[in-house]
């Protein structure tokens, strides 16, 4: 993707969309256009599923939620965000989150390369399962460490 000198605009459902895990991703923003600043992803996602535990080194996280509801653990902290909520998750924080009984729509701005993460393990899912120990290799390579493999996107 290029880094447009004037900005760019893009419509509802407009972005490269990645499939992962039955979550429809849409890149909004990605490293290369934000100068390595963050990554901006719009995730709609099917019921009961997210992350296990993990931290990001590289920088904060941060939700802000367009439709449904969220599980969100931040720390010793656990929120339940709805339509119209935002939530701030610190660099290197503990933290995961799982989409309510009728799933959810959030927007997402995460470290930068992070959608790197998403887009090679959705690369080899679409020939294979993926093992654990190569998912947490490609995971810390794109700045996201699994601390637990409990819930994974429902697995």
């Amino acid at each position: 993707m290029e880094h447009p000198k004037n900005g760019y605009s893009l419509k509802r459902g407009e972005g490269t969309q990645i499939n992962f895990r039955g979550t429809t991703m849409t890149l909004k923003a990605v490293s290369e256009q934000t100068d390595g600043a963050y990554s901006l992803i719009e995730m709609l996602h099917p019921p009961d599923v997210g992350p296990a535990l993990h931290t990001h080194p590289r920088g904060a996280e941060a939700f802000y939620v367009l439709d449904g509801s969220y599980r969100i653990r931040s720390g010793d902290q656990v929120h339940t965000a709805t339509s119209g909520d935002f939530v701030f998750i610190p660099k290197g924080l503990p933290h995961s989150y799982q989409s309510g009984i009728e799933g959810g729509r959030v927007l997402v701005m995460s470290p930068a390369g992070l959608e790197k993460y998403f887009k090679e393990v959705a690369e080899v899912l679409t020939t294979q399962s993926i093992p654990w120990e190569l998912e947490q290799e490609i995971a810390r390579r794109h700045g996201q460490e699994f601390l637990e493999k409990l819930q994974h996107w429902g697995q």
